[in-house]
Parts: C-alpha cells; sequence; structure tokens
C-alpha cells in the first residue's frame, strides 16, 4: 500500500472498524476510503474458534455476497484499474485483474475434522476464476514458513501461485536495543483483552526494560502498570522505533506478526489465540523447525517461557520485503498492461 501510495497511484481502501481506523491514522488524506462489509466474527472466549466457525459460515458467505454486490458497484462508479484483495473473497471483478493475497490457502480443522484438511484447499481453489493470481507471503518450499498452510497443496496449479516472501511493514533502523520485552497485543476481542489480563497479571515478574503495547487504536483510557510504559497505540514511526529497540518480543502467532518478527531479525515467544487452529499450527510448525518458541495461553509463564523462547534460533529469511514488494509490483505491473 504505501508502495503504491509513494507512486502517486490513487489508492481506495475498502475495510472496516479498526482497521479503518488504523489505516486512516497512517494515511490520512493520502487515499480515499471505504467503509467495508463486516464479516461476522467467530471469536469466542471458550477457544472453540473453528466450531464455532464452521456453524458460522452460512453468515460469512451472506457477507461475502454483500460485499462483492458492493465491489461491482464501486467498481463501475470509481472505474478501478486493479482489485488487490487482502483475504476477501468478494473484493473482486472479473472484468478486471484482481489478485488474491492470503497465506492460508489450506485450512486447518480441528483433530476431530482432520479429515477435512484437503477439502478446505477446495474452498479457496472454488474461487480460481474470480482472482487472476493468489500471491502467498511466503518463500518457497525449502525456506518456507507457513508449512501445510500454502505449500503441498493439491488442488491448485503452480501458474495461479505467486509467492513472492513475507511482507512486513516494519523498516529496519539503527537505534540502540535497549527494550529487554516488547509485548505485542492484537486481534479482535474478546481474546485481545483475556490476553492483555493474564500478561498484566504476571508482567512483574520480568527483569528489564519492558513495553506494553495495547494494539487499540480508538481513544481509551491508558491503564497504569508500575515500571512498565503503556502504549494503546503504535502508529507506523512509533511503532517501528519500538520494535527496532526491542531484544525480544511476545506476540500472538498471527502470520502478519511472525513476518514482523522475521523482517526485523528478532526472536520471540508466541502465544496462539485459543481455538484457532491456524495460528495453533503456525506455532507448532515453527517451534519443530526451530525458529520460535511457542506457549498455549492457559499454560503460559511469562518468565520461564521466555527463558526457553531464547534458546530458539530464529528465523533468517533469503530475502526481506523491500524485495517481495518489487516482485509484487511486477506483477501487478504485468497484469495491468492487459488494461492498455
Amino acid at each position: 500500500m504505501r508502495r503504491l501510495v509513494n507512486e502517486g497511484h490513487h489508492l481506495i481502501i475498502y475495510t472496516a472498524h479498526r482497521p479503518l481506523m488504523a489505516l486512516k491514522k497512517e494515511f490520512g488524506d493520502r487515499c480515499e476510503y471505504i467503509e467495508g462489509v463486516m464479516y461476522p466474527s467467530p471469536y469466542t472466549k471458550n477457544g472453540i474458534f473453528a466450531v464455532k466457525l464452521s456453524f458460522m459460515m452460512p453468515s460469512i458467505i451472506n457477507a461475502m455476497i454483500k460485499e462483492h454486490k458492493q465491489i461491482l458497484e464501486i467498481s463501475k462508479r470509481e472505474n478501478i484499474d486493479l482489485f488487490i484483495s487482502d483475504s476477501k473473497y468478494g473484493v473482486f471483478d472479473r472484468s478486471k485483474p484482481s489478485v488474491f493475497i492470503f497465506h492460508q490457502l489450506r485450512y486447518i480443522p480441528p483433530d476431530f475434522l482432520k479429515f477435512l484438511k484437503n477439502k478446505t484447499e477446495k474452498f479457496n481453489y472454488f474461487f480460481r476464476d474470480s482472482f487472476k493470481k493468489f500471491v502467498v507471503p511466503d518463500f518457497p518450499d525449502d525456506k518456507e514458513l507457513t508449512g501445510d498452510l500454502a505449500h503441498n497443496l493439491t488442488y491448485f496449479p503452480e501458474d495461479k501461485l505467486e509467492y513472492i516472501g513475507i511482507l512486513s511493514d516494519y523498516e529496519r533502523m539503527d537505534v540502540v536495543q535497549d527494550i529487554d520485552y516488547l509485548i505485542s497485543l492484537s486481534g479482535r476481542e474478546p481474546n485481545r483483552t483475556m490476553l492483555e489480563e493474564k500478561i498484566v497479571s504476571q508482567i512483574k515478574n520480568l527483569n528489564g526494560k519492558v513495553v506494553l503495547v495495547r494494539g487499540i487504536p480508538e481513544e481509551t483510557k491508558k491503564i497504569n502498570i508500575s515500571g512498565i510504559e503503556v502504549v494503546n497505540y503504535a502508529g507506523k514511526g512509533v511503532r517501528d522505533e519500538l520494535m527496532n529497540r526491542a531484544k525480544f518480543v511476545i506476540a500472538r502467532s498471527g502470520y502478519s506478526t511472525i513476518m514482523d518478527i522475521v523482517e526485523l531479525g528478532k526472536k520471540g515467544l508466541l502465544i496462539p489465540t485459543p481455538g484457532q487452529t491456524e495460528q495453533e499450527y503456525l506455532s507448532e510448525h515453527l517451534a519443530e523447525r526451530g525458529y520460535f518458541y511457542s506457549v498455549d495461553e492457559e499454560k503460559l509463564s511469562l518468565a520461564r517461557d521466555i527463558e526457553i523462547a531464547k534458546s530458539y534460533a530464529g528465523y533468517d529469511p533469503p530475502w526481506r520485503t523491500k524485495e517481495a514488494v518489487g516482485k509484487f509490483m511486477k506483477l501487478i505491473g504485468n497484469l495491468t498492461k492487459e488494461l492498455v
């Protein structure tokens, strides 16, 4: 998005709720904004994400249909040249070049539904004619991060996929690493708050400089924790500085967060959202490869688990975001040439 804006393209951002608020703070009047359709949230307090998601599929599909109808209206009204969908199934126009960015071409079902693993790839494959390319922010098989989420696929032909490497909005800075532990919270409610409460109850057990970024872009009252620097929401500049200053990162195991940690070459402790099988799988996969240690939220003991995590190697990528963005710009450049 930054590259497109910096090169003078007119960018229309279509999203809702917290992402919309955050992106307005990031880009200001450099972009146009349209509030998008909200998908129903399958997040729960009791960790049955996958089960609730299954029951909610009719509502989610209805949201996709509504989203697609709105996108076609926008396409006609705004004369869009290219659609870039960040895992939004309804954001495409078959008469225009459309690309789908996603690291999860196959979903990981809960254990009792493991026999459906390959069938979940077929759901994404259903949209094969809606998008010119499926762009995967990961590396080819020998250096992959996502495992079976985006590799060893059954249905997708190779010419439909483009593995471009990691995408992170963080930039490396030449600063002193004076933050011993950066705790970065993210994700939807109520899970974000639940992890925050658990961490706050244990944070006093950490020695050194600790910064807690709560991940709440809306205006809200700060919480005060003795000896801890608390930031409600870190915009681009502050976020880059804090992450670069950090020696060690504690965060959810969402793939965006993992790419950020990899981009800056940090070690970290991953805490998957309970019941969210994608995060649980990523945590297990990366731990098995010796990159990052992961612990279940209910078993979290910050001081103990941080010491274990420090023995893991981290991940040295074959290339970083700058080159990945270059690959993406080349791809969409080739697609838009078809319009001329």
